[in-house]
């Protein structure tokens, strides 16, 4: 588990950084993946971001709150195996 202090600044970083914009003009496929269950991150963003960046993927993961990388590892690895595959293919 991290530090406080390393969480402290991580959340210092969420508090001050947008990405909206830079993310915009992002020339690359990019995958988002959502927990359904998050309490941070809802999951009506999805359709919203969807529609903002067209070129990019999104992966809802049903059972998963904000963290699907620790609550379903094999389901959160399973997508970016595909796109790895897709991009070295």
């Amino acid at each position: 588990m991290p530090s406080s202090e390393v969480l402290n600044g991580g959340l210092e970083i969420l508090k001050t950084a947008d990405l909206r914009q830079p993310l915009t003009e992002l020339n690359m496929p990019f995958l988002r993946m959502y927990g359904r269950l998050d309490g941070l991150v809802p999951r009506k963003i999805v359709p919203l971001l969807d529609t903002l960046w067209p070129a990019s993927e999104s992966v809802v993961f049903d059972k998963a709150a904000h963290a699907p990388f620790i609550s379903h590892p094999q389901a959160f690895c399973e997508p970016l195996v595909a796109l790895k595959k897709q991009l070295t293919n």
